[in-house]
């Protein structure tokens, strides 16, 4: 139907194409993704001793919630499921590769017996990565559930988003269809 196609502009009586109201559309609909996108940060932040560093490779950039006139899209990195599911003692020990790349990207640095900072090392990186994967075998992660409630959140900022939207886009075109 020709619905899909147009759209009235408010007072002025004219009808535009879809390629023209699309984009302002789509604009609004990326607003309400940011909005989402800030949900699913803070609830993957509670429960956690710090926030989210905002480098390129964190979960904060590599988070990605886009709606659009297609639909909806949010992309998460690989490992965001080992923060909602945390990670059970005593199963198997984290790779110390993975360990020692993570040390590596924070810049954490060990503490020596009297509790000051040592030198940053191979040797003391490697022991530190040594001691945190021990301490992951020994208690294990506490888990962060986030991903059901952003999806939630998500659902419902998308029924809001048709309802103020879309529909009143849809009713106006159909007002100025049927009072032509």
């Amino acid at each position: 139907m020709a619905l899909i196609g147009k759209i009235r502009t408010k007072g002025t009586g004219q009808v535009l194409p879809i390629e023209r109201v699309k984009p302002a559309l789509d604009q609004d609909l990326q607003q309400l993704a940011q909005l989402v996108k800030d949900y699913i940060i803070i609830t993957a932040e509670k429960g956690g001793n710090h926030k989210f560093r905002k480098d390129k490779s964190g979960l904060v950039n590599t988070t990605k919630v886009s709606f659009n006139t297609d639909g909806v899209n949010i992309q998460l990195p690989s490992y965001a499921i080992n923060i909602d599911q945390g990670r059970k003692a005593k199963i198997k020990k984290v790779p110390i590769k993975s360990l020692i790349a993570w040390i590596r990207r924070y810049r954490i640095r060990g503490r020596n017996s009297k509790g000051k900072f040592v030198k940053r090392s191979v040797s003391s990186i490697n022991a530190l990565a040594y001691a945190i994967q021990n301490s992951i075998y020994k208690n294990g992660i506490k888990a962060r559930p986030f991903i059901q409630a952003s999806i939630q959140y998500g659902e419902q900022v998308l029924v809001e988003a048709i309802d103020q939207i879309i529909v009143p886009q849809i009713i106006t075109e159909i007002d100025f269809l049927f009072n032509k």
